[in-house]
């Protein structure tokens, strides 16, 4: 998608026409907190290659190991500038955005519905006495797969999920005194040891991996033997909850 911008009329940042393939990152957009930055192209966000490890037979080889790498976003980009000096001012500004310690969520406008997990790692070199530049630098994803938006289901799985998905967050008020269980056919989370009381709310927070009891951490109240660490769900499961209203977020992953 090219883009024409007429230099005779100021033009508001929340007025701009951003590219399709538009970068939101930590939740703002590059092209509205730099004037004259520009997506260009984005790769990366295709098909990804396996890490397959294998051993050669007599005839063909066995596959041993199967991994997921990570994966590299490119984003090429023009940056203006009324000089080169006004464009390495613009260069403070795009590292200030850029660099952080810790991944950060990364979503694009033409498929907002998702997102990945990254952080800015590398970049080409760029000529310092021009002041309209085209140039690219890179966001590793340690975590390759891209994520929906929250869904949220009482108990019937109806998503196409076709990797291994683990909840974000299971929370349920109890309607009555006594244990929890919380199965999905295969693995079951046990507060078996304890008895609950009516109006409890009890929430499973598998990103932090704790448990909490009306806000207060009572991780401690799982069984031993608890499937908590292991808990998964996918498509065309049913999870049933023994005692109480359930609410289940999770989101969709894909490659």
């Amino acid at each position: 998608m090219y883009y024409f911008e007429d230099t005779t009329k100021k033009v508001h940042k929340d007025d701009l026409i951003l590219p399709s393939s538009a970068m939101m990152y930590d939740g703002v957009y590059l092209e509205k907190m730099i004037d004259g930055y520009r997506t260009l192209a984005i790769t990366g966000r295709e098909m990804l290659s396996l890490d397959i490890e294998t051993q050669e037979t007599q005839v063909g080889s066995i596959k041993l190991n199967q991994k997921l790498p990570s994966r590299t976003i490119k984003v090429t980009y023009q940056l203006i500038g009324k000089d080169a000096k006004d464009v390495q001012k613009k260069y403070h500004q795009l590292m200030r955005l850029l660099y952080k310690e810790s991944d950060v969520e990364i979503r694009f406008k033409d498929e907002l519905d998702y997102h990945y997990y990254g952080q800015y790692k590398s970049t080409d070199e760029v000529r310092g006495d021009t002041n309209s530049i085209i140039s690219s630098f890179e966001i590793l994803c340690t975590d390759p797969k891209k994520y929906s938006v929250l869904l949220k289901t009482d108990g019937e799985v109806t998503t196409y999920l076709p990797y291994k998905t683990i909840p974000e967050k299971i929370e349920v008020t109890i309607v009555k005194f006594g244990p929890l269980m919380i199965v999905n056919g295969e693995k079951t989370i046990k507060i078996t040891s304890y008895n609950l009381s009516a109006g409890d709310r009890i929430i499973f927070d598998f990103l932090k991996g704790k448990v909490y009891v009306n806000d207060i951490d009572q991780t401690f109240l799982l069984d031993l033997e608890s499937d908590f660490e292991n808990f998964t769900i996918k498509e065309g499961q049913t999870i049933r909850c023994t005692n109480g209203q359930m609410i289940i977020s999770y989101r969709e992953v894909q490659l």
